[in-house]
């Protein structure tokens, strides 16, 4: 199981696309402690996702929860993993030190150079001095770390600078991601100006790999994966998202963190456990793609044929968002054009990382014996 403990939905940063709802709630010891009992029941090895708002400003409850979970594993041997999403303003050295030990994977969420376009502090003023200068510190200690960054209509037009500036600052798992919202006024021209950005990002993706720079950039290497799996690709995401419920800051249980606070996708709470049936349906209406997908050429490589469903007075329902199925569209050509390109070159890395199920493992030892 895959845990996301939502600590608080308080945060040090006002970023216009998040979808949380800010307050002042926290997670207290007692909930966090219920959820981690849930997992220990249901698996024999727990991820835990320490998530806000900003969970950095619960930094004591994160090193309460990870003390309870090595007490949990001397008792009975049940192993546990953790990461972290954080704006990185919290980020020091002490911080960097216990996750090392930990082996905790961190998100960092920054913009680069479109950062304080849409992440600003609460009162307005820019954040991304402060979190440029945490960057070089977090991969000392934590070189896998992973750059996470959104695009919005307002910053599109910089989406190749903001994977171009992650990568020379050092980060080489990239991930980029869109303001999905259905009320963000995404237009025709934007998604112009998105279909530019990603053909100059997949020159990028062809110099890095042509270069033999180990990376993974996202959403181009899940797409390559979309089309090695075929048909398994979305069985194997879905599966995985059914077992990666969401805890609330007051005990509630969540089917993911998209559905927070919508009690249609409410699943249980950690003092009564979860509703397998409820779970079962929702998993089970997941895989049923609206009809307009069906005879998509795409459906099965699309991250949104299958995972689409929305609350409708009460009812769970499938219906995919336009910004949805044109970034599909959009980006699928250009992410095949880019794997056939290296595929016909034989390129030995492109091989190795997408047909070497090994791989992994060999570039880690690689990396640790340099």
């Amino acid at each position: 199981m895959q845990l996301t403990l939502h600590l608080t939905n308080e945060c040090n940063l006002n970023c216009k696309y998040c979808f949380v709802k800010r307050g002042d709630k926290r997670m207290s010891r007692e909930i966090a402690f219920k959820a981690i009992d849930l997992s220990v029941t249901t698996r024999d090895s727990t991820g835990i996702l320490f998530y806000g708002g900003e969970p950095l400003l619960e930094r004591q409850l994160i090193y309460d929860i990870v003390d309870y979970t090595k007490k949990i594993r001397e008792k009975n041997g049940h192993h546990f993993h953790y990461k972290i999403t954080t704006n990185g303003i919290l980020l020091d050295e002490s911080f960097l030190k216990f996750a090392k030990k930990m082996n905790m994977v961190i998100g960092l969420s920054h913009d680069g150079p479109a950062h304080d376009d849409c992440r600003m502090f609460t009162d307005g003023k820019a954040s991304f001095a402060q979190i440029e200068r945490k960057m070089p510190l977090l991969l000392k200690y934590l070189p896998y770390a992973i750059s996470m960054s959104v695009t919005d209509p307002s910053t599109v037009h910089k989406a190749v600078d903001i994977i171009d500036f992650s990568f020379k600052k050092g980060f080489r798992y990239l991930h980029l991601s869109h303001n999905y919202c259905r009320t963000a006024p995404w237009t025709r021209e934007h998604l112009t100006i998105l279909k530019e950005e990603y053909n100059k990002m997949a020159q990028l993706y062809l110099k890095w790999t042509n270069a033999e720079e180990k990376f993974y950039l996202s959403p181009f290497d899940t797409k390559i994966l979309s089309h090695l799996k075929g048909e398994k690709y979305n069985i194997d995401r879905l599966a995985m998202a059914r077992n990666q419920p969401s805890i609330n800051t007051d005990g509630k249980i969540y089917y993911s963190s998209k559905y927070l606070d919508d009690d249609t996708f409410m699943i249980g709470d950690v003092f009564s456990g979860i509703d397998l049936e409820k779970e079962r349906k929702i998993h089970e209406k997941s895989l049923i793609p609206p009809d307009i997908c069906e005879k998509c050429a795409i459906r099965t490589r699309c991250n949104y044929a299958y995972d689409s469903l929305v609350s409708q007075g009460g009812d769970i329902i499938s219906d995919v968002a336009p910004m949805h199925c044109a970034h599909e569209q959009l980006i699928t050509p250009i992410v095949d054009s880019v794997a056939e390109k290296l595929y016909k070159d034989q390129n030995s890395l492109f091989i190795q990382k997408h047909y070497n199920r090994l791989y992994p493992m060999m570039s880690l030892v690689e990396d640790m014996n340099r």
